[in-house]
């Protein structure tokens, strides 16, 4: 009886340290996904955290539990470009964005307008369509994710 106590009680102790690195493990991510930072969390900063979350949990007096964690992958896995088009007062434009490279892949400018496009600048494109009254002005570029900044200005 006295053995399956012990046996119990040191189960017990390691579902505990394991639930408590998951929910840390978990906790970590959900913040760092959901907060309103600029740049994307890397794969190794998450593997560092969690590593960090587990050290922590198995750490606990008492506790038997071991953990053991696999190396990050040395490559992270591809993203595929994005493309998305944006209404503008001036026309449509579309912009193709990836880690790599971000290009202006298709410019519509409305009746009146046209179109001027600048030439990559820090990685990003800037796209302007003017009329004699209006200028509409979409500057795009890669951090961690497609960015942009719409501008509408009226002579």
């Amino acid at each position: 009886m006295r053995r399956l106590l012990t046996f119990t009680a040191a189960w017990l102790l390691a579902a505990v340290a394991a639930t408590t690195a998951a929910w840390q493990g978990v906790s970590l991510v959900t913040h760092e996904v959901t907060d309103d930072r600029p740049a994307a969390l890397a794969a190794s900063d998450v593997q560092s955290k969690l590593d960090d979350a587990a050290a922590t949990a198995t750490s606990t007096p008492g506790s038997t539990a071991t953990t053991t964690t696999t190396s990050p992958p040395t490559t992270a896995p591809a993203v595929q470009p994005v493309r998305e088009t944006y209404q503008l007062e001036g026309g449509v434009v579309t912009i193709q964005f990836s880690p790599t490279e971000v290009r202006a892949v298709g410019v519509t400018p409305n009746q009146g307008f046209g179109v001027k496009k600048n030439e990559p600048e820090d990685g990003g494109w800037r796209v302007e369509l003017e009329s004699d009254s209006h200028r509409s002005r979409l500057d795009a570029w890669w951090d961690g994710g497609p960015q942009v900044r719409p501008r509408e200005d009226a002579h």
